[in-house]
């Protein structure tokens, strides 16, 4: 008897990842008191652009936000690296899962180099319709990082501002 069987075979890729990286920017902090104060969620919120989110609720290791015609965001903290990087995953209705990676490295004695990246499988519907205005969001977080002015109190960080 012939086998009229079919098979797709075994799924050997899926689609490419969509990745954004922010520009390079300089915070006015050591690394090690920039990466304790990133990774304690509270402290982003001093960090979004004004009127950028809405509905602000955070913890020490997820927070969520509303971002008009997104939606709902929640975000988690996944991973760090000691004071080199912060890994977390964010969420939206419109996106669904996002890989978010904050990497750190010292620049000098009391300056740190930073940069984020957003990685997500998005259908090109929503790769259109986000176009360059992740890459833009990103910059303004890194422009928010640069022009902080709380970094005189995260010296020696332990706790949230």
């Amino acid at each position: 008897m012939e086998d009229r069987s079919f098979s797709l075979g075994p799924v050997t890729a899926m689609s490419k990842a969509t990745t954004y990286t922010s520009r390079s920017g300089i915070a006015a902090c050591n690394d090690k008191d920039l990466f304790a104060f990133m990774k304690d969620m509270r402290n982003f919120g001093t960090l979004i652009p004004e009127g950028a989110v809405t509905e602000w609720q955070a913890s020490e290791d997820k927070c969520t936000f509303r971002i008009e015609k997104a939606g709902i965001v929640k975000v988690e903290l996944s991973g760090a690296r000691p004071n080199s990087g912060i890994d977390y995953v964010a969420e939206t209705f419109l996106t669904g899962k996002v890989s978010v990676t904050l990497n750190i490295e010292p620049e000098g004695a009391e300056q740190s180099r930073v940069t984020l990246t957003v990685s997500a499988f998005l259908n090109p519907f929503v790769k259109l319709a986000v176009g360059e205005k992740a890459l833009i969001f990103l910059n303004e977080i890194i422009s928010a990082v640069e022009n902080f002015d709380g970094y005189g109190k995260i010296r020696g960080y332990s706790r949230s501002l």
